[in-house]
């Protein structure tokens, strides 16, 4: 990760590389955020838990959750897609740390739900840009999906909310994505 210094007179004008681990915020300091967005944050260890074929009960999908907190889980991003024929398919993130007592909960799901198909990946990383101006203005998702897309093959969750964006990656695409955002954003 390469960031380009301006405010320390010794430093300034003069690239940087970052290796792993990377800064986990990166700000913007001038005044024009491009789309409105100044910050960028990555989130290192994510695992992603998608779970296919989930009957469409929205009690069951309750449960799940429920679960997963009563296990000491914490959840961070979720995405579930609109009922098809009677099933959905749920994703949503854990720390890293959390994959074993994951799959133990997964395996019991499938138990007790034998259509349940569930997928466990690890080895990702979250990427998010944030900013407050970004409510404001159209485009962006357009724009940060776009440049990651030039640079990297996959994206395995995106979400989204009135002040940020967040991708989900492979750890391996990290340098690549996090450059072109930096590139394409002014961060």
């Amino acid at each position: 990760m390469h960031l380009r210094v301006q405010g320390d007179d010794k430093l300034r004008g003069k690239s940087l590389t970052f290796l792993p681990p990377y800064p986990k915020t990166l700000a913007r300091k001038d005044c024009c955020p491009v789309y409105g967005i100044d910050q960028m944050t990555v989130t290192e260890d994510v695992a992603l838990v998608t779970l296919h074929q989930v009957p469409a009960k929205l009690p069951l999908i309750a449960g799940i959750f429920e679960t997963v907190g009563e296990s000491g889980i914490n959840i961070d991003m979720i995405s579930q897609t609109t009922p098809q024929g009677g099933w959905v398919s749920l994703s949503f993130t854990v720390s890293g740390e959390e994959l074993p007592k994951m799959m133990s909960l997964t395996a019991r799901l499938k138990e007790r739900h034998a259509e349940i198909r569930p997928l466990l990946s690890s080895g990702n990383v979250k990427l998010s840009l944030y900013g407050k101006e970004m409510v404001h203005m159209h485009g962006v998702a357009a724009a940060a999906i776009q440049t990651v897309s030039q640079v990297i093959e996959h994206i395995y969750l995106i979400t989204t909310s009135e002040l940020d964006i967040s991708f989900l990656i492979p750890a391996s695409d990290l340098p690549a994505a996090s450059q072109a955002l930096q590139k394409r954003f002014g961060l």
